[in-house]
């Protein structure tokens, strides 16, 4: 596997209005990066297979606190899109979730690196464009303090 590079990165990824939510995006964007290379460097073997799995479940594990305290975020201020930008982060983890279990069963690298690198970062993109960029505008609009 050598085609395959992540566009995105902290310095093309859209920032938005509220400096950890961008912080949070760059982690993300961090631990993509990091299972790009596993999978571009990618062998058949059960020690390669284990260090993506391990990288995919640390991956969830930040994706599930990122939304958790975007939700959290939208509740504070009573963001009325909460309902359409929280079902969308529930869509997005079901998903992951999804095509984690199925590597974890099939070890089909083709398939993860499809959503690693292509499907995943041109939802996020857009993600982080629209319902991201509109949230945290809203907050700052409705005096929501950063800590």
């Amino acid at each position: 596997m050598s085609h395959n590079k992540l566009v995105l990165t902290a310095e093309t990824v859209p920032h938005v209005a509220l400096d950890f939510m961008n912080a949070t995006h760059f982690e993300e964007l961090e631990r993509v990066r990091t299972l790009g290379e596993l999978i571009s460097g990618y062998k058949q073997s059960k020690n390669d297979n284990d260090r993506l799995s391990e990288a995919l479940n640390k991956w969830i594990e930040h994706t599930q606190a990122h939304f958790a305290r975007e939700n959290e975020l939208m509740i504070d201020i009573q963001f009325p899109m909460y309902p359409m930008h929280s079902g969308e982060h529930n869509r997005v983890l079901e998903e992951m979730e999804r095509m984690v279990a199925s590597w974890n069963k099939t070890y089909d690298i083709a398939l993860l690196s499809d959503y690693v690198f292509t499907a995943w970062p041109q939802w996020f993109e857009q993600h982080v464009n629209s319902m991201d960029m509109v949230t945290a505008q809203f907050a700052v609009m409705h005096g929501y303090e950063q800590d």
